[in-house]
């Protein structure tokens, strides 16, 4: 910390110097910027100079210590201030510590009570500073997440028939501008990004480019919810709401190349109605779908029992009707993008969030009709597992806890049902059915899509060698780790990097 600031008042210059003599200005950090006769000229000085800590007489011409000090807490109410007395002003200086005085000494001063006195008062200053230093920090901080709490407390709304509370004051806490004109409409747009289900980072651009598209106008409030669709809420009357959410569709489709399928509620009455308007323009995105039969998930043959089977957590069915799903003969591109489409159509029908789905990024990495039914199987068991959990089913937190726990442990080799089965105290033929029944796959099937969803994700993120991609999947044999990736996926390694760069140039 820099040295703190003191000033001397006495109208006698020896007792000034006295004073500045036994001072131990070294040990205590501190530095005397002035000295001065009487209260009056160190008054005049105070703003300029803007001492830590003040060490007055009280009985001085033209204007005393006590006088001073009364106006000097006014302009600094942080300042420490030392009165020096004679023995006769003693009970005068005990009823000015009221005046906000921090001690009083007796005259003549000793060093070792002066030192004690100053040094109680630098840190009495430090600790305040310090205080004041978190209490910045922590406001900053604050300031710095306002919007992302803004956006949690929004999405709580959205999420919840009743909060029990006033919403518009709770809005302006988080710097949301309220219309208070009497006009205070609501409306809200929804934009899903139907290319954009497995591109977290195009769904970002997204959000970037609608932040902008409204920065200038108060009243509107951009954000993603909890199913990673962009929300748009507005109360200004004077924008044309509907029109300007036309120009964004067709600016994004531009400058980022995706599709944007809207919705935008009717007007409401105040933000208490959010959760009404937000439901509203969600209906509107179902009845557009329901027009559009989105071409995706028409052309899908089976879809509608898929979707069903999912929603009722029918695993076998979920996989035998994958099989039928997906054409051979199709071009791979189109198929990925049907794939695409039809799998955020299910999230949002179904009301899952899509940002917490593990499975979706691997259909970018998937070349042949094969892996294709392989991934669209394990997303649709992941939607159906997750749906499963969400509804209350037995087991389902416990099944939750054991898959998130593999999933962090992937890179252990000793990671085997033996090992699940003590870390999770239960019997190897009790987990082996719990697992089996509630995801419909065997033990060693859900390591195995773990760890090769691992391992594609390496191969084309990292610039790793093929046996550190093993260690880091739990494989730390190579020549096993080539058979089992061959078995997984139909080539090799190697011939899969080779199909990587081919479908990239």
């Amino acid at each position: 910390m820099e040295k703190l600031k003191v000033i001397l008042i006495d109208d006698e210059m020896l007792i000034r110097k006295l004073i500045r003599m036994k001072m131990n200005t070294d040990r205590l950090n501190l530095e005397i910027i002035g000295e001065y006769s009487n209260g009056a000229d160190a008054f005049a000085d105070i703003q300029n100079v803007r001492p830590d800590i003040v060490i007055s007489d009280i009985c001085m011409p033209e204007e005393d210590g006590l006088s001073f000090s009364e106006k000097c807490v006014q302009i600094l109410p942080e300042v420490k201030i030392i009165l020096v007395t004679g023995y006769d002003d003693f009970e005068y200086a005990r009823r000015s510590i009221k005046v906000g005085i921090f001690d009083y000494l007796l005259k003549p001063v000793q060093a070792d009570e002066l030192n004690s006195a100053l040094e109680r008062a630098t840190e009495e200053i430090r600790k305040l500073r310090e205080q004041k230093e978190k209490h910045n920090q922590f406001r900053d901080e604050i300031e710095k997440h306002k919007t992302a709490f803004r956006d949690i407390y929004i999405n709580k709304i959205l999420a919840e028939d009743d909060i029990g509370e006033d919403v518009e004051a709770k809005l302006l806490e988080y710097g949301v501008t309220i219309d208070r004109t009497g006009c205070d409409k609501v409306r809200i747009a929804v934009l899903v990004v139907q290319e954009g289900f497995y591109e977290v980072a195009l769904i970002a651009q997204v959000l970037d480019e609608a932040s902008a598209f409204f920065e200038s106008d108060e009243g509107v409030v951009v954000l993603k919810d909890l199913w990673n669709r962009i929300v748009i809420i507005s109360d200004n009357a004077e924008i044309p709401f509907v029109e300007c959410i036309d120009i964004l569709k067709l600016l994004i489709r531009t400058k980022l190349g995706c599709h944007l399928l809207a919705g935008v509620s009717e007007p409401f009455e105040g933000w208490g109605m959010l959760r009404a308007a937000y439901l509203d323009a969600l209906a509107f995105i179902r009845e557009k779908r329901q027009e559009e039969k989105i071409e995706g998930a028409k052309a899908l043959p089976g879809w509608e029992e898929l979707k069903e089977a999912v929603q009722n957590g029918s695993m076998e069915k979920v996989q035998e009707i994958v099989k039928g799903c997906i054409p051979d003969e199709e071009d791979l591109y189109e198929l990925r993008r049907k794939i695409h489409m039809s799998c955020q159509k299910l999230c949002i029908d179904l009301e899952i969030n899509q940002c917490g789905l593990l499975f979706d990024k691997e259909l970018s990495w998937c070349y042949t009709a094969e892996h294709l039914k392989y991934c669209l199987g394990n997303i649709a068991v992941e939607i159906a597992v997750r749906k499963k959990i969400e509804r209350g089913d037995s087991n389902g937190m416990t099944i939750q806890k054991i898959l998130l726990f593999m999933l962090s442990q992937i890179d252990r080799e000793e990671l085997s049902l033996n090992y699940l089965s003590t870390e999770f105290s239960l019997s190897n033929s009790h987990l082996s059915k719990m697992l089996k029944s509630f995801t419909g796959k065997k033990y060693v099937e859900i390591q195995s899509d773990m760890r090769l969803l691992k391992m594609l994700e390496l191969i084309h993120t990292t610039n790793l060698k093929d046996y550190n991609i093993g260690r880091q999947i739990g494989i730390q044999d190579a020549h096993y780790l080539s058979i089992w990736f061959k078995k997984m996926m139909g080539y090799s390694i190697t011939e899969y990097r080779k199909l990587i760069e081919t479908k990239s140039k």
